[in-house]
């Protein structure tokens, strides 16, 4: 996997490092997520969907210790106490997140663990650091990450598995997306960022330079028509008030990282943004707000598993006359369940292929 190349382990890791979340679940498709003892973050690893998996157990983030200080500093000591068989996270992130140098990244590969990971949420910035070489590096789809952990972990039948399922899925959801004609337009929110916390909202372009980018792939498979498209200039989001929203005025509002914000730092984020936007004057005056077209959008650290059933939200949000409708109210504390005969992917196949039981 690049940057790293290739790298073999002499048996399976007992200890392993996580990310955000996107690793985790790529771990947890493959039957490894109780080996996790430490992660970059725990707040992005939304486990929510996992309950409706038979037999597929994960820790709780909120229990992973962090690699990094509250100021985004690398916990170098506390690497060496920790003692992990795998960094499953690209390296680089280290040296551009936390402050460490190549010859820091160097001294961890050789005294402690190895790292097997890759940034391929967005597109990498021009200043991205490319440890060990000096050229930029591939980017990977969720497939092709299964398919070099499982590799790496001994595990390519249940990868080969996974994937099948997977590609499966999301064949049949995006052959069903309505003509462009037929969609209606879309603003996507940042679920936390509102008048009320930062001046402004944030919108995000849904469309992403790298095909290959799973950050915002649900966005992109189901064909999402953006209310601000052209107005980013060049950026992945632009800050708006409710003047420029009612300007652009999308049947659809979705709140990028609601799954996450409905419990940050001990408080339903989300609900307060979307609160405060049906309490507004200029909010009631959006046509998303009228039409109760609000609704929680996805995490952005998906792999293989959060990406499925993320698509199939997403598709039941906006699509409701081909998928079925989404069940959910926006503020409610737990996702809800769809009914078996409505879901879009089989959940007992899925957890068959993760627990081996297939």
């Amino acid at each position: 996997m690049e940057p790293v190349g290739e790298r073999s382990l002499a048996s399976e890791p007992e200890r392993i490092v996580g990310g955000w979340g996107f690793e985790e679940d790529v771990l947890t498709a493959l039957g490894m997520a109780d080996k996790l003892v430490a992660a970059e973050g725990n707040q992005f690893w939304f486990t929510g969907f996992y309950d409706q998996l038979p037999g597929v157990d994960v820790p709780d983030p909120a229990s992973l210790d962090l690699v990094r200080t509250e100021d985004w500093s690398l916990k170098t000591e506390y690497l060496y106490e920790l003692d992990p068989d795998l960094f499953a996270t690209d390296p680089n992130r280290f040296i551009s997140y936390y402050g460490a140098d190549e010859a820091d990244i160097s001294e961890i590969e050789d005294s402690i663990a190895p790292f097997f990971g890759n940034a391929s949420r967005r597109k990498r910035g021009a200043d991205w650091p490319t440890w060990p070489g000096d050229e930029s590096y591939a980017y990977y789809d969720i497939p092709e990450f299964v398919s070099r952990y499982g590799d790496l972990f001994g595990k390519s039948e249940t990868a080969a598995a996974i994937n099948e399922i997977y590609r499966s899925a999301m064949e049949d959801m995006r052959s069903r997306v309505p003509p462009e004609s037929e969609r209606p337009s879309v603003g996507l929110l940042n679920a936390q960022i509102n008048p009320d916390t930062e001046g402004s909202f944030h919108a995000y372009n849904p469309k992403t330079e790298i095909d290959k980018a799973y950050g915002k792939k649900q966005y992109r498979d189901l064909g999402v028509v953006d209310a601000f498209e052209g107005e980013y200039g060049g950026q992945s989001g632009i800050e708006v008030d409710y003047e420029t929203l009612l300007d652009a005025d999308p049947d659809v509002i979705v709140f990028h990282f609601g799954v996450n914000y409905r419990d940050w730092n001990d408080e339903n984020a989300l609900r307060k943004t979307v609160e405060g936007m049906r309490d507004s004057r200029l909010g009631q005056e959006l046509t998303a707000v009228q039409d109760d077209e609000l609704y929680v959008g996805g995490s952005a650290y998906q792999g293989p598993i959060i990406n499925l059933f993320q698509t199939e939200m997403l598709g039941k949000q906006l699509y409701p006359d081909e998928f079925g409708e989404w069940p959910g109210e926006v503020t409610a504390a737990e996702l809800p369940t769809i009914p078996e005969d409505e879901q879009l992917f089989d959940r007992e196949a899925l957890a068959a292929a993760v627990t081996g039981s297939n």
